[in-house]
């Protein structure tokens, strides 16, 4: 395998378009740096497939992959990591786009802070607004109080992702869609859990970057954009999916008492937006079945053959 710096991995499904812009921002912006670009396709109609293919064919420092089955987010980055020989993995969700060397700031900050494992860029969202790069981690007092409550008892002063951070700064979580990883700590702390189909995979691999000791950054010279909702449809069925994942979140990293007030929580948060949410009483009701992992994406998923 030919040596590399950086190795991009995205995503493709159903979405084709959104990954050739992505991979056109990827050739245009990032300099100085050897990278790789690998791209899975999640099991994506033989339409949107082969418009990929077409247009990457000719691209040498792109690798695509057909996935035979919608593996989701997590097992889907998996599968690009056996394709990946750099020392930094870049995972990057296909309906963003680099606004300036994304890549190659991160890895020199990474290459000056050796504590650092995980970093995340400034976001921007199609309004040139500032999104949210980086969130906190579920805590008891953020469910019950807010965010403010949670930031002022805990002993980790992390920033409100609500005010415009300018220096490159601790944080809890890092956005989903931009994730820069030491290839090393990735692959030692075991890579993303695959029972994530989606959502909360980024919480649960912050959290296992912290108890490694090490540290997670928001670094906002580097930028992207990212077009949210691009690359998956809202809905109830997605709803449910969060709080399937929220829920393994929970039971991976809390002892008992911890996921029964924080279960609590959530059950008077939710049983209150049955009123006034559309869905809300789907979600209630999905909540009283204990969000049952059974009810996940990964199950309805079929496999399909190379001509599908």
């Amino acid at each position: 395998m030919k040596h590399v710096e950086i190795s991009f991995i995205t995503i493709n499904y159903n979405s084709s378009q959104h990954t050739i812009e992505l991979v056109n921002s990827i050739l245009l912006k990032t300099i100085d740096v050897s990278y790789e670009i690998i791209v899975i396709d999640n099991a994506s109609e033989l339409k949107d497939f082969l418009i990929l293919r077409e247009f990457l064919k000719d691209i040498e420092k792109v690798k695509l992959v057909r996935n035979s089955i919608n593996a989701g987010f997590s097992a889907g980055n998996m599968l690009g990591v056996n394709y990946a020989g750099g020392q930094y993995y870049f995972f990057i969700n296909n309906d963003c786009k680099l606004l300036n060397n994304t890549a190659g700031i991160l890895k020199k900050f990474l290459e000056l802070n050796k504590e650092v494992a995980l970093a995340t860029a400034q976001i921007l969202d199609a309004n040139n607004n500032y999104s949210s790069s980086y969130k906190q981690f579920p805590h008891l007092l953020k469910q019950l109080f807010g965010n403010s409550a949670q930031r002022k008892f805990s002993k980790n002063k992390f920033p409100s992702n609500k005010i415009r951070v300018v220096e490159p700064t601790q944080v809890e979580v890092v956005s989903g869609s931009c994730m820069f990883f030491r290839s090393d700590v990735f692959c030692d702390i075991g890579g993303f859990d695959t029972v994530f189909f989606l959502y909360c995979e980024e919480e649960d691999i912050a959290k296992r970057v912290w108890d490694t000791n090490r540290k997670v950054f928001f670094v906002p010279e580097a930028q992207i954009y990212h077009e949210a909702g691009g690359s998956t449809e809202q809905g109830f069925v997605m709803q449910r999916e969060f709080y399937i994942s929220y829920y393994h979140l929970l039971n991976k990293h809390y002892n008992r008492a911890s996921r029964l007030l924080l279960k609590s929580a959530l059950f008077s948060k939710l049983f209150f937006r049955m009123f006034k949410k559309k869905m809300g009483m789907k979600v209630f009701l999905s909540m009283l079945g204990g969000f049952s992992e059974k009810n996940s994406l990964r199950y309805y998923q079929k496999v399909k053959k190379n001509n599908e």
